[in-house]
């Protein structure tokens, strides 16, 4: 991929990156009296545009959904070779078939979640439902490679299944299609950034997968099942520690990137019983390598970049008003608010 294409889109994104929110707008968000004036603060972002859109505050999340969908939206028309950018935005279609698989097969209807479907997938939500729920031959409006790919996805979904009625089979098994497609599309544009970002985001999803199912006392082979190549560790090391105690799986990784988020991760299940610090943790470490891409001046990285930061601050946001909107003191929000971007 040739990178000066992005030189136009580029400078337009260093100039979008000092609207994002920043430490001191954080500050005041966290120490504000209430969620109303919390709320208030975003007047003077980026989000400035889409506040009057809302008369409730505890409808905050439309507001961040509504900046996210714009960015998306921006980044489609500024930048030329799009397909990259799916590396981004297939993540949140296989959220969405995730969500409809299993909404479908509990008995639910389309209506009872709905919300909780994302619309910065390169995917329609409204052709998924159809493609889910209605059974329909519906063309997503992909590259005939990528559409075959999502719709042999969903069927290899439906298959396992299917054999067990396990939900967790559903994302085991798409989050396995989802690394694949994103680790192809990066091969394919030869950006060593990209690759080695797909290679991390593998090498996470593989941790995750191993604790989740170390922790639910699950069987090993749903970790074959779901381990995912093209990351950076081997295999080996995995299918070796799921046969001891999950404690000694952050010494088994003790000389790679990834120690101290297993062993962090591990006592923060043990300290809280959920899954959180595990989630924030993986979170955090990819946002840490993506913020190398400030020093790199023309190419897709500075845009993978600004919609990431983008996202960060979306949730980072969303922690906030959530903590104010259920009057949690501003010291125990600082422990559970992201990295800023």
């Amino acid at each position: 991929m040739d990178s000066t294409l992005f030189a136009q889109s580029s400078s337009w994104i260093r100039v979008l990156e000092t609207k994002l929110l920043n430490e001191n707008e954080l500050e005041r968000m966290v120490l504000a009296k209430d969620a109303r004036d919390a709320y208030k603060i975003l007047n003077e972002t980026d989000y400035s545009s889409h506040i009057g859109d809302i008369e409730k505050i505890e409808s905050f999340q439309e507001v961040i959904n509504s900046g996210l969908k714009d960015t998306k939206e921006l980044i489609s028309r500024i930048t030329p070779e799009n397909w990259v950018f799916n590396i981004l935005w297939f993540r949140y279609d296989f959220h969405n078939l995730k969500v409809l698989l299993k909404a479908k097969y509990s008995g639910k209807d389309f209506d009872e979640i709905e919300n909780f479907l994302l619309k910065f997938g390169a995917i329609p939500t409204e052709k998924l439902r159809r493609l889910i729920f209605g059974n329909e031959d519906v063309t997503l409006g992909l590259e005939p490679k990528y559409e075959e790919y999502i719709k042999e996805s969903i069927a290899l979904a439906k298959v396992d299944y299917e054999k067990d009625e396990d939900p967790q089979i559903i994302d085991i098994v798409l989050d396995k299609r989802l690394c694949k497609i994103m680790n192809d599309i990066a091969l394919r544009s030869e950006n060593g950034f990209l690759i080695k970002l797909t290679k991390k985001y593998i090498d996470l999803k593989n941790i995750e997968l191993f604790i989740r199912l170390k922790i639910q006392k699950r069987g090993e082979d749903l970790l074959l099942k779901g381990f995912i190549n093209r990351g950076y560790l081997e295999k080996y090391r995995f299918v070796d520690a799921f046969r001891k105690d999950v404690a000694d799986f952050a010494e088994s990784m003790k000389h790679t990137d990834y120690s101290d988020i297993i062993r962090e991760a591990i006592k923060g299940y043990e300290d809280e019983k959920s899954f959180v610090k595990l989630d924030k943790l993986t979170y955090d470490h990819l946002t840490d390598y993506i913020q190398q891409a400030k020093r790199i001046a023309i190419g897709p990285e500075p845009v993978f970049a600004y919609f990431w930061a983008k996202k960060n601050n979306a949730l980072v946001i969303r922690s906030i008003m959530v903590g104010k909107l259920n009057n949690i003191a501003p010291e125990d929000i600082r422990k559970i608010i992201r990295t800023l971007y």
